[in-house]
């Protein structure tokens, strides 16, 4: 092997496990990083380019390569998977190609026609390709429903739809197509970590998410406080899903509803779970999933690792702002396990969006959740005055 790595969209995290391997680095960003530039060492290459414009990106990345060959292409964000796909397959990786599993999950679609077609957590749906198209569905499956992109990324533009009202009001605004209307999900909303090599399925962890408004979460926490049988199903649904849908290789991050239908697939990404979720089951299960895909990459006869240092729970909350203000200060706690508060650069008023975490330990998800809602309110008054609170 050559022992080098390209990355789309590194993050500080990433490059941190990449050099503890001792390999060469090529990060490909849309923007500046300097945090990233300055851990990069003389051998490994940094570069800046929009890798939304899929034709230049290709063009350069393809200079890159011809002169420094890689043993893989790989993304831990959703926006740098599009990249990923594109460069897969236009430089034929043949190992630790995951191109076809990154498009069957990033298209809601085919994800849900292939699922509904194996009658494996069937949901109504329909693609929208026009105003009739959102009517039509609207009078066979009747209210409420959802109306999201077909392809997109995380819980954006996500819309609950009541009354016929609301999908005239709607098309008075705007047009529904390339987009999904699909089944509303009534019931508690939970997602699994899992990590896959050579057709293997390994369930991490489960998730509990805290819901705000838009179906964006605002806090997690891990063990689960799900009980007894219905473990046993998630994870055998978790594995049956996997195998469904031609999962062979590296970690995915699956949203599911409980309803009293049974398990149903809301979403799922081929990577890991954004919000930190990584952290929390690296503090709680010992695994952190994103060092498993570079180790699975770079160990021959790779086997299963676990940290040694475990706490019995962990949360992580999160916070935003809603006009030009940033946390600068947060009471010292011995629970805080990460607290980055000092957040940088300015929000626009009336922007709403997450700004900062807190990840706190505890003997059970009740303290650990205890210990982050403490934290919040011990920050910097001054500062957090505009702060937009959830309890958890």
């Amino acid at each position: 092997m050559r022992k080098r790595i390209m990355v789309i969209d590194c993050s500080v995290n990433t490059l941190k496990k990449i050099k503890k391997l001792g390999l060469n680095v090529i990060c490909i960003e849309n923007k500046q990083k300097l945090h990233i530039k300055e851990l990069l060492h003389a051998e490994d290459i940094y570069c800046e380019i929009d890798y939304k414009d899929i034709s230049l990106l290709k063009k350069e990345v393809g200079c890159i390569l011809n002169k420094f060959p890689v043993d893989a292409i790989l993304s831990f964000s959703g926006d740098g998977q599009i990249a990923v796909v594109a460069l897969q397959e236009e430089f034929q990786f043949n190992n630790y190609n995951q191109a076809e599993q990154i498009k069957l999950f990033k298209n809601k679609y085919n994800l849900r026609h292939l699922l509904n077609s194996n009658n494996f957590s069937y949901v109504n749906v329909k693609l929208i390709n026009s105003k009739e198209a959102l009517i039509e569905f609207a009078n066979e499956n009747g209210f409420p429903f959802i109306l999201k992109p077909c392809i997109g990324t995380g819980s954006t533009n996500i819309k609950k739809i009541s009354t016929l009202k609301e999908v005239y009001d709607l098309l008075d605004r705007e047009d529904p197509t390339a987009q999904i209307a699909e089944d509303y999900l009534e019931g508690e909303e939970i997602s699994v970590e899992t990590f896959s090599y050579r057709g293997k399925h390994i369930v991490i962890g489960i998730t509990d998410n805290y819901m705000g408004q838009n179906f964006v979460a605002y806090a997690h926490s891990a063990p689960t406080t799900l009980k007894g049988d219905l473990l046993n199903k998630i994870k055998q649904f978790v594995e049956a899903f996997l195998t469904l849908t031609g999962v062979v290789f590296g970690p995915c991050h699956i949203e599911i509803k409980i309803t009293a239908d049974g398990l149903k697939i809301i979403e799922a990404h081929s990577r890991p779970g954004g919000d930190h979720i990584v952290e929390l089951h690296r503090l709680v299960s010992g695994i952190d999933s994103i060092q498993w895909t570079l180790d699975a990459i770079y160990t021959d006869n790779w086997q299963e690792s676990y940290l040694v240092d475990k706490y019995p729970a962990a949360a992580i909350r999160l916070f935003s702002f809603q006009s030009n203000k940033k946390i600068t200060k947060l009471n010292p706690n011995e629970n805080i396990i990460a607290s980055p508060c000092h957040i940088q650069g300015h929000i626009q008023a009336g922007d709403v969006r997450k700004a900062g975490y807190i990840i706190a330990k505890g003997k059970n998800v009740e303290e650990a959740v205890e210990h982050c809602n403490s934290a919040i309110q011990h920050l910097d008054s001054d500062y957090a005055e505009e702060l937009c609170h959830h309890s958890l």
